[in-house]
């Protein structure tokens, strides 16, 4: 190929190094048909690995727009006997700009089409073609993608701008079945600083549901690989409003295994004893957040948290207070929870009065947190106090800055999203910062999506 004088010639010739790139290909430009003559040279051409670089995977020419002498590029590479040049797996030739006659690109198509060889106009709209072709072609021959390179390279490179993320990410799901369970905790990842990741997150789950995908995830934290089927429910119920999600969530917790998923079976395993006692509040707690719209949901999470509060008496009151802190928070957000407020009420009030910070913002986990967060008592507060009634309960300590639906909507999914793919949030504190305001916790996030709803009813 000739030297290109059109600009958007130059991007997609970066568009197309950059990916090979991002797929773990060895790219070569401007590589040779014959070694030691650059007679002829192939735009970009990528190979398996830069162990192999005698002939190309796949082979990309770009040119300008169409014209006759465009049949030079693919006839370099088909005319040649294998014994010269051995045929790549894919001939992507592209075209940025369509010329003024179509005969061309049909001729050439008619040529060369049934030698694994496709044409491809930018200015049509093709780009997005040309991307899933070749995520179609590098599944011939690699069961694995590289999933995060890829959505990174799609959405921090100005290039990439005319890429739709959406139709990329469905087509390979399809071609990758296989590694669902891998997928979603990379999309979670991302999300964490790729906001428009968050949608997809959800779309990808939607779709994996609906297909009755249902083994664990493969989450590398073990609260997230463990009991995330739940949290995924919740996150579908928050977003769709249909109670067959929640009836899913049911059937998980109560008929999934030989036993509740979640609930007061200490001694099973050391990780499980420590997720029950130190972070199941807040799971039941982010549970309540993505079903706040849902009572009978709110109601039903709830009842799994006293079963736990019930058969907690041999464990040491921090333990216990943080449990019954969150049942608390979660009882007070429904009016139809009175009675269990009122119940955890007495068995919190039983055990003697608390700092008043813990109150307000129960700790997200206890855990090997424990010593940190005891330092909470001298730094944020020294009032201890006693738990009240239900309605003052609700005027002292129920606070929300969410405005509507759909900012409890978005907050919801994004803490559900980073509880599952960052480990590290169930230790976050609320800290000043130096300019004056306040970095808000994980923890105290939650509580603020989880009293939204008594705010707007005031």
């Amino acid at each position: 190929m000739g030297r290109h004088t059109l600009a958007k010639g130059k991007v997609v010739l970066t568009i197309l190094k950059e990916l090979g790139e991002a797929l773990n290909y060895h790219v070569e430009t401007e590589y040779p048909v014959k070694k030691g003559e650059n007679k002829q040279a192939i735009d970009i051409a990528w190979f398996i690995d830069n162990n192999d670089i005698k002939y190309p995977i796949m082979i990309f020419e770009i040119e300008s727009y169409s014209a006759n002498g465009s049949s030079a590029n693919p006839m370099k590479i088909y005319s040649k006997p294998n014994y010269e040049f051995e045929k790549p797996l894919f001939f992507f030739h592209v075209f940025v700009d369509s010329g003024n006659d179509p005969a061309v690109i049909i001729d050439l198509e008619h040529q060369y089409g049934r030698n694994n060889y496709r044409v491809y106009e930018v200015k049509k709209g093709d780009i997005n073609k040309l991307i899933l072709d070749v995520i179609s072609q590098h599944r011939r021959i690699n069961q694995d993608i590289n999933i995060h390179d890829l959505i990174e390279l799609f959405t921090f490179e100005k290039e990439w701008e005319d890429v739709n993320i959406t139709n990329i990410l469905f087509h390979l799901e399809g071609l990758y079945k296989h590694k669902w369970s891998e997928i979603l905790p990379v999309y979670a990842h991302l999300a964490q600083y790729i906001p428009l990741m968050n949608s997809e997150f959800i779309r990808f789950l939607d779709r994996k549901i609906t297909e009755n995908f249902v083994d664990n995830d493969f989450y590398e934290d073990y609260i997230a690989y463990h009991f995330s089927y739940g949290i995924h429910m919740a996150i579908l119920t928050c977003i769709k409003g249909n109670n067959q999600y929640l009836s899913r969530l049911k059937w998980w917790q109560e008929d999934s295994s030989y036993m509740e998923k979640i609930g007061p079976y200490f001694g099973l395993s050391r990780e499980y004893d420590d997720f029950i006692a130190c972070y199941s509040g807040a799971y039941f707690g982010m549970l309540a957040v993505l079903l706040k719209e849902q009572p009978d949901g709110v109601k039903y999470i709830l009842e799994q948290s006293i079963k736990i509060l019930g058969k907690m008496t041999m464990y040491p009151d921090n333990i216990i207070f943080y449990n019954a802190l969150w049942a608390l928070h979660i009882s007070a957000t429904s009016d139809t929870c009175e009675t269990e407020y009122n119940y955890i009420r007495e068995y919190i009030n039983q055990r003697g009065a608390l700092n008043e910070y813990w109150i307000i913002e129960p700790p997200s986990a206890l855990g090997e947190a424990y010593d940190e967060y005891k330092n909470h008592y001298n730094v944020f507060s020294c009032k201890f106090k006693y738990i009240p009634d239900r309605e003052t309960f609700i005027r002292e300590y129920v606070r929300s800055d969410i405005s509507d639906i759909k900012n409890y909507k978005q907050d919801a999914v994004s803490l559900a999203i980073k509880m599952l793919s960052n480990p590290e949030c169930w230790f976050e504190r609320t800290e000043r910062i130096e300019s004056g305001g306040w970095s808000y916790s994980w923890g105290n996030r939650l509580i603020n999506c989880l009293h939204f709803c008594n705010v707007n009813k005031e």
